[in-house]
């Protein structure tokens, strides 16, 4: 289109000169300077014809000058689009790479394929329309959703304390959740599916055990809305290191109402020892779960149990000393002082 309108600008702008044999132009093309002069052998025009000619040829220059600076703007944000960010942010863990990949996008749609047909089940299960039906269903979303917050803290908390890169099943995920320890800007360029299909692996086993198994119409309910934002605590987790600019306008509204994980919220988690906060889908449960000393106690019975120390006793940080290396960071005063004990 833009090619078009050049052309045909271009063509008014001879068309002027030749009308005007001592009219000269000058125009930028794609970094050119273009300079012509017309000689074809016509009647002179009148000067003020000629004049307004040339005021004519004028404007056209300059607007063609605007359009090849447009299409030179357009052309670099499409590249910068275009880079992958595994490109220019390495991420810590090797073989790491922040978009989708079609294996990745396959997993999370059988998974809501799966999620769908349960809450399905669950809809054509319920009783008819009443008052304590719809306070069934209410009371079911309501619970659900606040036991994948809970779910999410209890998760966060096992992989932020417990085994390394080399433990069976979930090293890759305990590995990772170090990394963003390190550098937790690292998340806001993931992609949906990249992001969330870890989870939507675990988590689709009981969505086909649901279908399966269970009956009843709450339950059924209470699960579908479990699972979906159990699914969905990474992208969340992501909302929150977002800046409002790098948010949508309904995220940052649901962050506003508390709907859902703020940044204030998840904030107060990144900071050595990551001892807390450790719920990433609405948040509500981390007051109630931190002030009963719930995660302390997991840790002691940990301890008592198997001889392991949570990390976040120690403040060790497996991969502080690669990101020092690679000077991003260096040691904070927090740090030495841990080491040192």
């Amino acid at each position: 289109m833009q090619l078009q309108m050049r052309r045909a600008l271009l063509g008014c702008m001879i068309a002027a000169c030749l009308a005007c044999p001592t009219t000269s132009f000058q125009v930028p093309i794609g970094g050119m300077l273009l300079k012509e002069r017309a000689t074809t052998p016509i009647a002179t025009p009148s000067s003020l014809c000629c004049s307004r000619l040339q005021r004519a040829s004028s404007n056209i220059a300059s607007t063609l000058s605007m359009v090849a600076a447009s299409e030179s703007e357009t052309s670099t944000e499409e590249k910068e689009k275009a880079m992958k960010a595994t490109d220019y942010f390495k991420p810590l863990v090797d073989g790491d790479i922040l978009e989708s990949t079609d294996e990745q996008r396959t997993i999370v749609g059988v998974a809501y394929v799966l999620l769908g047909a349960l809450a399905t089940k669950g809809v054509l299960l319920l009783p008819p329309a009443s008052p304590l039906t719809a306070l069934g269903v209410a009371a079911s979303i309501v619970i659900g959703y606040e036991f994948a917050d809970m779910g999410s803290g209890v998760y966060h908390w096992a992989m932020d304390n417990y085994g390394t890169k080399d433990t069976p099943v979930f090293g890759t995920q305990i590995e990772a959740f170090q990394g963003h320890h390190e550098l937790p800007w690292t998340i806001t360029y993931r992609q949906f599916s990249n992001n969330i299909y870890k989870i939507c692996q675990a988590t689709s086993p009981f969505c086909l055990a649901g279908l399966l198994l269970v009956d009843n119409p709450y339950l059924l309910l209470w699960m579908t809305t479990a699972i979906a934002f159990i699914n969905m605590s990474q992208e969340l987790h992501k909302w929150s290191h977002q800046s409002p600019a790098q948010s949508t306008a309904w995220v940052n509204t649901l962050q506003e109402l508390n709907l859902i994980i703020t940044r204030k919220s998840h904030l107060a988690h990144h900071r050595p020892p990551f001892d807390g906060n450790y719920c990433i889908v609405s948040g509500h449960m981390n007051p109630i779960l931190d002030q009963i000393g719930f995660f302390r106690t997991l840790e002691n019975v940990v301890f008592k149990t198997t001889g392991n120390r949570a990390r976040c006793w120690s403040n060790e940080r497996l991969l502080a000393d690669k990101v020092e290396a690679i000077g991003i960071k260096r040691k904070t005063a927090m740090d030495r002082d841990a080491a040192s004990d």
